[in-house]
């Protein structure tokens, strides 16, 4: 029980400074203000995120190298992070840092299907988890929502076209996770909460910032879904192994 309240630490306090840290900007009642007020502390906690991920391979899965794709999906999540956030200088290098952001996570969920299809056997998914009909209704649907909430024929080709790939992406994930929490349980049920906090969050962002509407909570409430899923992933990662 000690040993999963302190590989539970992490990810909670993540969550908890977010909570203070939203608190102090709530006042503000505009993203675009609010924005750069944010950047630092979102990308400070991502980073804490990432070394929590390498941290935990090292203990106790770097005897099996291709374990290392989890925490490497943390890591292409930071750097779309990196680009999301829309740093002036990144801007000024890329012109539309969204679309990179959105290769990183392409980049990030396969690391994460990888990783996972390293730890369980895909045939006891097929066979027992219902994997096949997950993977189609969760590319399905991500790609509907797509369809009647996110796509702008205003907003860029790149990152529209970017935005549908990806979903089918993370669907994908999802369908991995969930069908190996339904097969095996135990710290896969952290893992596919996370998964679906993941879904939550990018069908939010993908609504807002991807299609081009700004609430005033554009960046809080997809940031604290996501740090609450990569959270539930890398703790449900960090259990699996130990």
């Amino acid at each position: 029980m000690e040993h999963s309240i302190l590989l539970a630490a992490v990810p909670a306090l993540v969550i908890a400074a977010f909570t203070v840290h939203w608190i102090t900007i709530m006042r503000i009642r505009s993203s675009e203000e609010r924005l750069p007020r944010c950047r630092g502390a979102y990308l400070g906690l991502s980073i804490q995120l990432v070394l929590y991920g390498w941290l935990v391979y090292l203990l106790y899965g770097r005897a099996h190298p291709a374990l290392a794709l989890v925490p490497l999906g943390m890591t292409f999540s930071s750097a779309g992070d990196l680009c999301n956030l829309q740093f002036d200088p990144i801007r000024r290098m890329t012109g539309e840092p969204l679309f990179y952001g959105i290769l990183c996570f392409m980049a990030a969920q396969i690391c994460y299907i990888a990783g996972f299809l390293s730890m369980i056997p895909v045939a006891q998914l097929a066979s027992r988890g219902y994997l096949y009909p997950l993977l189609a209704l969760l590319i399905f649907v991500p790609a509907v929502l797509f369809r009647f909430r996110v796509y702008n024929p205003e907003r860029p080709k790149s990152i529209m076209a970017g935005a549908l790939i990806y979903g089918a992406i993370l669907g994908s994930m999802a369908a991995v996770a969930l069908s190996a929490a339904w097969v095996f349980g135990g710290p896969w049920r952290i893992i596919a909460a996370g998964a679906l906090f993941f879904l939550l969050s990018d069908a939010i962002m993908g609504e807002t910032t991807i299609h081009g509407r700004h609430p005033v909570t554009e960046y809080q409430v997809p940031w604290i879904t996501y740090l609450a899923a990569q959270g539930l992933i890398l703790y449900g990662f960090a259990m699996a192994l130990a």
